[in-house]
Formats: structure tokens, C-alpha cells, sequence
């Protein structure tokens, strides 16, 4: 590997560990995702936009043949030929809102100019750009939103339709005059203020192109304070986070060059950025798998799966600070298990597997992790006859233990609190909660539960989310006393729901909320947040929606950080990252794409040097298991 590359991984390392963003500073994401490029390819700024703030984004391939960053898909030389808009990496990639705030001004259905350029200066604009008046709005099919600090951000040259109806109510073709201002606004595509739509923070708002003032496909984006209704000052800096960027003047093409952006405004020319909070780094295949679980501590990762023989196999690998692994040990045990959890319980790299034996029944077993990776089994627990489905978590507030969350011999959750000894030589049952019956179980502990108002202690338990066996989503609050003694608090009944996964989320160790992560009959991936009072009632808050899932699995990477990687309708792995707010609103972060899986995901994330998120995955051919890290960029 070249120095110069060995050099960038130990400085993303330290970067992403030492750097944070203050509560206080004003910050946005970036308006597009890696898993809508093309492969290969970047988004790409070339350019201060002639010594202002706005700037215009584009997107670029490495090309190998000429060993430098190109915009358009095909041979420079043959798009000279007969330059298309289509031809463009960045042309139709969707757009997603940088911050919330409400639309003031839009227009949806303008063309776009006739030929983009070749070498700049050479493009030939729609007829509707030069004609007296002008009747395409300078910035094309746009959206002005103003934020709600009193801003104002452009996106600019959208494709012709592709603005949801929902967000501009105008429909035509052309306006009047294009110069007919209000203030700083043009008048016909000022939206009066009852009609005014709410866009969140990662909403999807249209699709690159080129139309208005556009020599060839981009999107412009600028920021501007609002001084009235109508007026607006000169442009910010838009100051990025959750992103990563590069040089993009160089001959060779490496994710190792990325650097983290933390609040920081697009200033070096040209770069390549990679949008997202995630950015793929190592990985490591292991043995064929029909079931695997995860658990990680420091620099190690511990799986526990379910081979093709029926039998549960420990295994542990070593996560290096710039994402690579080594395998360590892997033990084979003659357990038969199926519905293979696993948790920490509180004492390091130890974990505590949960597993449906050959003979029907939970089986809870400790097993002490060596620094070197090596497994001793401890005691074991159980003996309840499940039928099917389980979910393992550790005890909350930082107690020694775990919680199960099972489907008993009759179909019906039932929630243990489990005692485990600092020498993991016992296991104690505690207490037992009853609910419905589930087909589908999920649960998480929340350990410092309340709303704005709660006064006292804070609720301390699990929240479990459920698909009932008519279909439906049931979340339930649990308490666990001082003693593990397990009360059932409040409930919340949902819609149709074809899959469940739950995490819990925390502001600050202050306050923590939930988010349930369900797979809709539909295929679609619904995020609902619920804040907990201290008497353990749930309250849903808000939802936000991603595109179709066959199976999800989700996890808090960090604070108010969640990860939901998931099979997409097309069998790929697709790892979305989401946060929520002090408002406990939902915003989507990002995407990551990588290949064919199958059924059977587990998601963790751990510390070394830097912040990464694991996933752990049975790759469609053959059903190997499959460790990744991502290098996360968060807060």
C-alpha cells in the first residue's frame, strides 16, 4: 500500500475520534447519497462559484484509462460528438433537503435547456431563456425553504417533474416573467402562505437536471439569511457534517484519502465527497451460516451463528483502527440451536448467547472472552419451552445481566430479567413479564426514560416491539425494579407490519426515546419514534419512510444516531443511517449499498481509534458470513 494512503487511514482514525461538533453550531446534511451513484463515482465540486458561498454540485467517475475524475458517463471524446444531459454522472440523482423548514418559493415543470456544454460557454439554452420576457425562472425548477432560524436555501436546475406535487402547488409549463420580482422573489412562483408545505431534513425534493441558468447538470444550493418576507442578504457558508471528502486533483482513486467533514463549508477545489456518515472500509469472510448474531467490545468482535449443521459456533475477530479484521478464534460447540441472540452483560468482551435448543427450550450460556480472542463456557440458564422467535439485550442502567424477550410454547412474549455474577458462574432468573401473542419479537433497554415536564426517577427497563398474529405492531414498556422484578407499563397499538426491530436512542445520557424500525406489508421501512415517560407510557412522536426492505435489523450507533441495514427488494445489502432530534423527529442521514445477501443480518458498533458500524451478513452465495466495517462520521 502507497505511504501516502497508510498515512490517510491513521489520520481519518483520529480525526473521526477527537473531532466533535458543539451542541450549539449550526450544520446541515449533504443533499445526495452514494447508493444513487453509479459505481465508481463521487459527488464533485470544481469550483468557489466565482468567489461566493453558493455552490454548484456535480458528480464525477474515476476514469482509469486516463487516470483522472470525469463528469459524464461516457468518453469525453464521444460526448463531444452530441452532448446529452442524460450523459452526465450527475444527471437525475435524487435530492434530498439539507435542513427542515417550509417551501416559500417553487416551480416544477420548466424545460431544460436544449444541449448542455462541451467546453464551457457552448450550450444552447431553451428558447424560454432567451425570449423577451424571459418565462423559465432563472433558478429553473427550484425550492426556496426557509429554515427555521430564519434562512433561506436554494436548490436549483431540477429535473422537469420531478418535485413532488406535494411540495409546489404550481403545475404550468412557463410563468409570465421570470423577472417579475417581489423583493428578491419572483413573484409567480412565490407559494401563498397557506399552501406552504413542511419538508424535513432528508425528505426526498426532486432530481438533478438542468434547467433554468444552467450550462449542463448540477445542482446549485446557496444559503442566504431572510431580512423580510421578501428580502434576502448575501450567501453563508453552508457548513457540511456526516460527510467525507478528498482532493479529487489526483491520478488514482482510493476511499482511503477521505477525510471526515465536521461542520465544515465545501472549500477545496475540485474535491470528490463521498455524502454519506458511513464509508465502507474492511471486511472478512467467514464459514457458511444459516443464523448469525453479534456482539462487540473495543477492537473485538465476538458472533454468535447457527452453522449449516445445526449447531451454534462462537467465533472472534480482531478489528483494526483502520477497519480491517483478523480472525481469532472460532469454537464449535455440539449445541443444536436455532433463533441464536446474543448480549453483553455488562462485564466487557463477555457475552450471553440465548438460544432455542434441540429440545424446544431457551438455553441462556456465559461465556468468558479472552483479550485474545479465546472462549471459556460459564453457566448456563433456562429451560422455558419457546416455540419460535427471540431477542437478547443487556440489562439497562449498567446492571450485570441480561433481558430475554421470547415467544413461549403457547405463542404468548414473555420478558426474563437474567442475574448474571461477575465471574459469569451464575445465572439467576429474577423476574417474568407476560404480553400477547407475537410472531415477531424485538426489544430494548432504555434505562433513563422521561419527557419534557416528568419529574422523579426515570423509567429503567425494555421496550418490546411485536407483530401481533393479526398482523398488527404492538410496542410495550416493561419496568424492572431494583430487585429485576419485571412490570408491564404502557402499550402502543400499531398498523399492519410485516417485520419489527427496535433501538433505544439517548440525548446526552439525559434522556433516552425508541425507535421502531418495522417492515410494512407494503415492503416499505417505516422509522416511528416514541419518547418514554417515567412512568413508562409511550408516546409516538414522529415517522419517516424508506424505500423497499425484505428484512431490517437496527441499532444505536451513538447518541441520537441509528443504523437499519437491510435486504432491498433486489437481495442487497443497504445500510441506512437516520437521527432523530431533540423534538425526537425522524431524519434520514444516508444510504450505503453493498452486495447480494441473504436473510440473517446482525448490526453492532464499537470504538477503535475511530467510530465504526459492523454488519454482519450471509452473502447469497453460499451463505458465508460476512463481517463490514464503516468508518462513521457521527457527532
Amino acid at each position: 500500500m502507497p505511504s501516502h494512503l497508510r498515512s490517510a487511514i491513521r489520520l481519518t482514525a483520529v480525526a473521526v475520534a477527537t473531532v466533535s461538533v458543539g451542541a450549539s453550531a449550526q450544520t446541515y446534511a449533504f443533499p445526495g447519497s452514494s447508493a444513487d451513484l453509479p459505481d465508481g463515482s463521487h459527488w464533485w465540486i470544481s469550483s468557489d462559484h466565482d468567489g461566493t458561498e453558493n455552490r454548484d454540485l456535480n458528480a464525477a467517475r474515476f476514469d482509469a484509462t486516463v487516470s483522472r475524475f470525469t463528469r459524464v458517463k461516457i468518453p469525453f471524446a464521444d460526448y463531444a460528438v452530441n452532448p446529452k444531459n442524460s450523459d452526465w454522472v450527475i444527471y437525475g440523482l435524487p435530492v434530498s433537503a439539507i435542513a427542515d423548514g417550509e417551501v416559500v418559493t417553487c416551480w416544477r415543470n420548466a424545460p431544460e435547456g436544449l444541449k448542455p456544454a462541451v467546453h464551457g460557454g457552448d450550450d444552447v439554452p431553451h428558447p424560454g431563456r432567451t425570449s423577451d420576457p424571459l418565462i423559465i425562472p432563472r433558478s429553473g425548477n427550484h425550492l426556496n425553504i426557509r429554515t427555521n432560524d430564519g434562512k433561506v436555501i436554494l436548490y436549483a436546475h431540477l429535473q422537469p417533474g420531478s418535485i413532488p406535487e406535494a411540495l409546489c402547488p404550481f403545475n404550468a409549463t412557463y410563468v409570465a416573467d421570470a423577472e417579475d420580482r417581489v423583493g428578491d422573489l419572483p413573484r409567480e412562483t412565490m407559494v401563498p402562505a397557506a399552501q406552504r408545505a413542511f419538508v424535513k431534513r432528508g425528505q426526498f425534493i426532486g432530481r438533478v437536471g438542468s434547467s433554468g441558468a444552467s450550462s449542463g447538470p448540477h445542482l446549485h444550493v446557496h444559503l442566504k439569511p431572510m431580512l423580510s418576507e421578501t428580502t434576502m442578504g448575501v450567501s453563508l457558508p453552508i457548513t457540511f457534517s456526516q460527510a467525507w471528502q478528498k482532493d479529487g486533483a489526483v491520478t488514482y482513486d482510493s476511499s482511503l484519502d477521505f477525510v471526515p467533514l465536521r461542520a465544515e463549508a465545501l472549500n477545496q477545489f475540485p474535491s470528490a465527497i463521498h455524502p454519506d456518515p458511513l464509508l465502507r472500509r474492511g471486511s472478512i469472510t467467514g464459514d457458511a451460516a444459516m443464523e448469525v448474531a453479534m456482539a462487540t467490545s473495543g477492537d473485538m468482535v465476538v458472533t454468535a451463528t447457527r452453522d449449516i449443521s445445526g449447531r451454534l459456533v462462537m467465533g472472534s475477530w480482531r478489528l483494526a483502527g483502520d477497519g480491517t479484521f483478523t480472525k481469532l478464534f472460532g469454537a464449535n460447540t455440539t449445541d443444536a440451536s436455532t433463533h441464536v441472540s446474543i448480549a453483553n452483560p455488562g462485564l466487557g468482551r463477555d457475552v450471553v448467547t440465548a438460544a432455542r435448543d434441540a429440545d424446544g427450550k431457551l438455553k441462556l450460556t456465559a461465556w468468558r472472552v479472552s483479550s485474545g480472542g479465546s472462549f471459556t463456557r460459564q453457566a448456563e440458564a433456562g429451560g422455558d419451552a419457546i416455540s419460535s422467535q427471540m431477542a437478547l439485550a443487556s440489562m439497562p442502567g449498567g446492571s450485570l445481566g441480561v433481558v430475554s424477550a421470547v415467544r413461549d410454547s403457547a405463542g404468548r412474549l414473555k420478558v426474563s430479567t437474567w442475574e448474571t455474577s461477575s465471574s459469569l458462574d451464575a445465572i439467576t432468573r429474577r423476574g417474568n413479564g407476560f404480553g400477547e401473542d407475537a410472531t415477531h419479537v424485538s426489544l430494548a433497554a432504555v434505562a433513563n426514560g422521561r419527557v419534557a415536564g416528568d419529574t422523579g426517577s426515570s423509567f429503567k427497563g425494555v421496550i418490546t416491539a411485536v407483530r401481533t398474529p393479526a398482523g398488527k405492531l404492538s410496542v410495550t414498556a416493561w419496568e424492572i425494579g431494583s430487585t429485576g422484578l419485571v412490570y408491564k407499563r404502557g402499550t402502543y397499538l400499531g398498523g399492519d407490519v410485516a417485520d419489527v426491530a427496535i433501538s433505544s436512542l439517548s440525548f446526552t445520557n439525559v434522556r433516552d426515546l425508541v425507535v421502531v424500525s418495522a417492515r410494512l406489508p407494503t415492503g416499505v421501512l417505516r422509522n416511528i419514534s416514541f419518547d418514554i415517560t417515567t412512568a413508562g407510557q409511550l408516546v409516538r412522536r414522529d415517522d419517516e419512510d424508506a424505500s423497499g426492505v425484505s428484512d431490517v435489523q437496527a441499532v444505536r450507533v451513538v447518541g441520537q444516531h441509528l443504523v437499519t441495514p437491510v435486504r432491498d427488494s433486489a437481495g442487497n445489502l443497504r445500510v441506512f443511517t437516520w437521527d432523530v432530534d431533540s423534538d425526537s423527529k425522524v431524519h434520514r442521514t444516508g444510504q450505503e449499498l453493498a452486495g447480494d445477501i441473504l436473510d440473517g443480518m446482525a448490526v453492532t458498533s464499537t470504538y477503535v481509534g475511530a467510530r465504526f458500524v459492523i454488519t454482519a451478513v450471509r452473502l447469497a452465495s453460499g451463505g458465508d458470513v460476512r463481517l463490514i466495517a464503516w468508518d462513521a462520521n457521527l457527532p
